[in-house]
């Protein structure tokens, strides 16, 4: 007679302590989860996961991905294959070039202008 295992198994636990357990992960750490088995595959892709991380590496709102047709996760993934080697510093340096333009806008609006009209490389200067 077989013995029954009473050991728990990642796949008898419920969703919600898994994707609270997932919420704490980076996103490097999350993408390895989601090769671990297909539960965790699918789990990693939820996408309030994403939205976080979305948020917290490339300021992207509610409003930036109702513009795209990808859900979080794909808009992560596609904003990461054009600008993945900035990860680490994106957030920081987008929010002080706001912040600069922002000022610029108010006190010096010329300097805005002229910035417009020599946008090669596509900024965004709004």
């Amino acid at each position: 007679m077989a013995a029954v295992s009473s050991e728990p198994k990642l796949q008898d636990l419920p969703s919600d302590p898994l994707l609270h357990i997932l919420s704490f992960l980076s996103f490097r750490d999350l993408i390895n989860c989601s090769v671990v088995c297909r539960r965790l595959n699918e789990l990693s892709k939820h996408n309030p996961l994403w939205k976080r991380l979305c948020y917290r590496h490339w300021l992207l709102k509610e409003a930036d991905r109702a513009h795209s047709a990808f859900s979080w996760y794909g808009l992560f993934m596609h904003t990461f294959s054009d600008l993945g080697r900035y990860v680490d510093v994106y957030s920081s340096l987008k929010r002080h070039w706001d912040e600069l333009t922002e000022f610029l806008q108010q006190r010096c609006p010329r300097i805005i202008a002229s910035l417009k009209e020599q946008n090669t490389i596509g900024i965004n200067l709004h």
